[in-house]
């Protein structure tokens, strides 16, 4: 199970994949260079947008004071999710999680 951030996805949301591309994320690339396979599960925590040269500030900087909470709240939910796909298998998590609002409770 990877954990990584996604800029596609509002502070505080989580989605849940069995497998897929790196969809531009150069984490994500390095992953599946060294394994050899899209074929892994992942969870994205979202981190909001930003555009342009901003990116790489927005997504390696601390998160702006107003934003904590939200990015805290993406963490723990990752965190139950990862616990939920070795429980109860990534299609039960991503049906559990996958739908969730940012600050539902779980």
């Amino acid at each position: 199970i990877v954990i990584s951030d996604e800029i596609h996805l509002p502070a505080g949301r989580i989605r849940i994949r069995k497998k897929g591309s790196a969809g531009g994320h150069n984490g994500l690339k390095s992953i599946i260079a060294q394994l050899g396979t899209e074929d892994f599960i992942r969870i994205r925590i979202g981190v909001g947008d930003a555009s342009g040269d901003e990116l790489v500030d927005h997504v390696l900087s601390r998160p702006a004071p107003e934003d904590r909470e939200d990015f805290a709240h993406g963490i723990r939910l990752a965190a139950l999710a990862a616990a939920a796909i070795l429980k109860d298998g990534p299609d039960s998590a991503m049906n559990r999680f996958n739908a969730l609002p940012p600050k539902e409770n779980t």
